[in-house]
């Protein structure tokens, strides 16, 4: 398995050249438009010369010099704005499977986010399944969804095909144990290790991914596998929005539990296995089409975290700047004390 450190080290380093390039192609893109600008200009003011055999006015001249740069400079700015899209998409998707240290060893359930951007992320537990997971996965494929997939190990190993699908379509894929055990009662050393860690082996044999991503199966943290997970660094995803969906087998209730539970950097629980899931098919397009339609945008586990820890650091960044501030401040006010 890929070790975590190794898998930072990579990520650093994919950060670097992904800012680089993002540099790289600003600074290219810049220069490039402006010459592509003057060369047709020059071009059209030199067929408009020869062509035309009155004096060309130099005041004319004067008037158009400004509605050119305003053309110019919109031009650019388009155009580094599509590229720092690009360069998030890319992020995103270059980082799909990693979660940010301060998330480690840690429980997330709600996270919330301040920005105005609306996010949201879809999970499926208990799969792969028959025939379900893979509609599910197409039905996300057609809206360009990517989600989270909380694995049994067991039935990932009879459906092995299915896991591979899963992660060549964009998608994410995370432990939930091999046996899906959800007691509350202390489970032994061995049992907890041995379900938490063939499914991890497991994973990693199909798909070449290691995930650091763990949902304890019914969200029980008190029987030692949500504290095993933790001393090994792995991240314990909960939910904020429950479906129901292994009680109710209506399409339309599990569709309104979804959307009236939906919150800004909210987790939906949704269940493509562990049972008969036909009603999860067929209540995902109105859900997509629901949250869509209150401005949510679709990203997986990983990557919500990710926009939640950028959230965090530019707080941070604020208080420290703002306590630089004060203490200048005092050291000013104290220095004119002095002087008086």
């Amino acid at each position: 398995m890929t070790n975590l450190g190794s898998l930072s080290r990579q990520g650093k380093s994919l950060a670097t050249v992904i800012a680089a390039s993002g540099s790289f192609l600003i600074g290219m893109l810049l220069p490039m438009e402006i010459w592509t600008n003057q060369e047709t200009t020059t071009k059209a003011t030199t067929v408009k010369t020869a062509t035309n055999t009155k004096p060309i006015n130099q005041s004319a001249n004067n008037k158009e010099t400004p509605l050119e740069v305003i053309k110019i400079s919109s031009v650019v700015a388009k155009k580094i704005n599509n590229t720092k899209q690009k360069l998030r998409e890319l992020e995103l998707k270059t980082f799909n499977f990693s979660v940010p240290k301060r998330f480690q060893s840690q429980t997330v359930k709600d996270v919330t986010l301040n920005s105005k951007q609306k996010v949201i992320s879809l999970t499926f537990d208990d799969g792969p399944w028959n025939n379900t997971t893979e509609q599910i996965l197409d039905i996300l494929k057609k809206h360009n969804i990517r989600a989270t997939f909380f694995v049994v190990g067991q039935h990932l190993n009879v459906r092995q095909e299915i896991g591979k699908k899963i992660v060549e379509e964009g998608h994410v894929i995370a432990n939930h144990t091999w046996n899906h055990p959800s007691k509350s009662s202390k489970m032994s050393s061995d049992r907890i290790k041995s379900e938490i860690g063939r499914t991890a082996d497991l994973i990693y044999k199909i798909t070449g991914r290691t995930t650091n991503l763990f949902r304890p199966p019914g969200g029980v943290l008190v029987n030692g596998l949500a504290d095993y997970a933790k001393e090994r660094k792995h991240t314990v995803v909960l939910w904020s929005a429950d479906s129901v969906d292994w009680y109710y087998r209506s399409a339309q209730k599990i569709t309104k539990k979804v959307l009236n539970k939906a919150s800004n950097g909210g987790i939906v629980l949704l269940h493509d296995g562990g049972g008969p899931r036909g009603h999860v098919v067929e209540a995902l397009p109105n859900i997509i089409a629901g949250l869509k339609k209150q401005g949510y945008e679709f990203v997986t586990i990983p990557e919500l975290l990710t926009i939640k820890d950028r959230e965090l650091h530019q707080e941070e960044l604020a208080k420290k700047t703002e306590s630089k501030k004060q203490e200048t401040n005092a050291q000013t006010n104290k220095e004119q004390a002095n002087k008086e």
